[in-house]
């Protein structure tokens, strides 16, 4: 009696190679093929069918290293990225927790309309090198001797400049 599956039966056919051995190969067919006899499952294989093209195989039963391991990795990517996922949804919801706990602390402070918040603007830093000074001479009317007042003052630059590193 040969092996049916899905409307198909299992064929067997002695070919040689063109080494000289000569090999039985097994084969599906819905018709009656021009060469070959119906045949059951030969021990240590069984009956799959391929999912692209929904045909059935033979395979080694408990397939092959690959096909577990592929399987395997599968599954193992597929965990990755829902790991990823749920952990980029928790960080996209913190954020959002974030801004509306700021939006409501401006609301609170008295303000009913939140007001633009300014942007830092960077400060110059001083220039390398001495400054410069700068002297002012004044000159006042003497009294009794003929002497020259002078006035000297330190130019201070503009503003403050932090310190720290670049």
């Amino acid at each position: 009696m040969a092996y049916q599956h899905e409307g198909f039966t299992l064929y067997s056919k002695n070919v040689t190679l063109k080494g000289g051995r000569t090999q039985t190969i097994y084969f599906f067919s819905r018709r009656t093929p021009k060469s070959g006899v119906q045949a059951e499952i030969p021990p240590g294989m069984e009956v799959s069918t391929v999912a692209r093209t929904g045909l059935p195989v033979l395979r080694k039963i408990g397939g092959s290293k690959w096909r577990t391991l592929r399987a395997q990795q599968k599954k193992n990517r597929a965990a990755r990225k829902e790991r990823r996922e749920a952990r980029i949804k928790a960080e996209r919801e913190a954020r959002k927790a974030r801004a509306a706990a700021r939006r409501a602390a401006k609301t609170k402070k008295g303000t009913k309309t939140a007001k633009p918040v300014k942007k830092a603007t960077k400060v110059k830093a001083k220039p390398k090198g001495k400054a410069k000074k700068a002297t002012k001479v004044s000159k006042a009317k003497p009294k009794g001797k003929a002497k020259k007042a002078t006035k000297v003052s330190k130019a201070k630059p503009k503003g403050k400049a932090k310190k720290g590193r670049r």
